[in-house]
């Protein structure tokens, strides 16, 4: 051990325990701004090029004011770093947005209110960070499944938290109409009936996942053959066996691409067929892995389902990588 580290050994004795778990809440929080400086430099390559034009005449134009290495186009004129054009773009506290993708692989992701106290910001500006993480993660879901495929859906409430829908009803009723529902919640204080025709306010997700574990998973719009069918035919490899419930949506894809399928009754209790080859208790198992996961989201709106369903795929993908850097953050950059 350098003297230096020996004596920063020594001053620790001396502190209390308060003053030990603020030095080790500090050093984990530069920590995780170092890293993410260090990711930033990583993904802006070694060599130096203008991002607006493309042009390698830049040169060295100060420092950003969260410490990052300005740049200058020659040709352009116009100044840039390393995080522009990145997720963390106008962000002044990357190392509290690390922090928020950290917590979204822990084990049970604390609540926006929970965090921000930790961090010592507000719980929207907590939220903002994480619907910006779910929105860059994209399509996460794993193509060319192979083998035999499970397929099967799950559905979720429609949600509208957040909307000021019948706020602006109530204030306005000849501008703004009526919404076609009641908060859900209202049914049940009110002792109201609830709406006929549930199933439009059902949201599906269509699960596909073999055997090796490879998932894929989206939102779709209706359980129709042609959403069904945009949805499972670029997952699927071309040998690929699909085994489904009796829905016979599933059959009427199969036949019109020619795939071989297999189908359990789920609805007669019929679980496994064939000395329990075909089934689809994998991917009923991820239904309930997920539901379990959204649950203390308390239904999150429905314009971020997609978010959430790319969340819970590297979240059951064990997200984290050998090299131990944040998959989200890594892959949102």
């Amino acid at each position: 051990m350098s003297g230096r580290l020996s004596e920063i050994s020594a001053a620790l004795d001396r502190l209390s325990v308060h003053e030990l778990q603020q030095l080790v809440a500090t050093a984990q929080s530069r920590l995780e701004r170092r890293e993410t400086e260090a990711l930033l430099e990583e993904r802006s390559g070694l060599e130096k090029h203008c991002c607006h034009c493309g042009s390698t005449a830049v040169r060295r134009w100060g420092k950003t004011r969260t410490q990052l290495q300005r740049w200058r186009c020659s040709d352009c004129g116009k100044t840039f770093s390393s995080a522009t054009g990145t997720l963390v773009e106008r962000v002044h506290r990357r190392d509290g947005m690390a922090a928020v993708a950290k917590d979204m692989m822990a084990r049970q992701p604390q609540p926006c209110r929970a965090l921000a106290a930790a961090l010592g910001v507000d719980k929207m500006t907590v939220w903002r960070w994480r619907t910006r993480l779910l929105a860059a993660l994209g399509d996460v879901g794993q193509s060319g499944l192979k083998g035999i495929v499970e397929a099967d859906e799950t559905y979720f409430r429609e949600s509208r938290k957040g909307s000021r829908e019948w706020v602006r009803h109530q204030r306005a009723p000849s501008r703004h109409p009526k919404p076609p529902r009641l908060r859900w919640r209202d049914y049940d204080r009110q002792g109201i009936p609830l709406p006929r025709g549930l199933s439009r306010w059902q949201i599906p997700v269509l699960v596909t996942r073999d055997r090796g574990g490879a998932t894929a998973a989206n939102r779709l719009r209706s359980t129709r053959l042609r959403e069904i069918a945009q949805s499972l035919t670029p997952r699927l490899a071309r040998d690929a066996m699909l085994c489904t419930d009796a829905a016979g949506v599933y059959r009427t894809y199969a036949n019109r691409t020619g795939r071989a399928i297999e189908q359990v009754n789920t609805s007669l209790n019929q679980r496994v067929r064939a000395n329990g080859v075909y089934h689809i208790q994998n991917v009923n198992a991820f239904h309930a892995r997920f539901k379990e996961f959204m649950q203390p989201f308390r239904g999150p709106a429905t314009k971020y389902l997609d978010g959430y369903v790319a969340w819970m795929l590297m979240r059951d993908a064990n997200a984290q990588s050998s090299d131990g850097a944040n998959p989200i953050f890594v892959r949102a950059l």
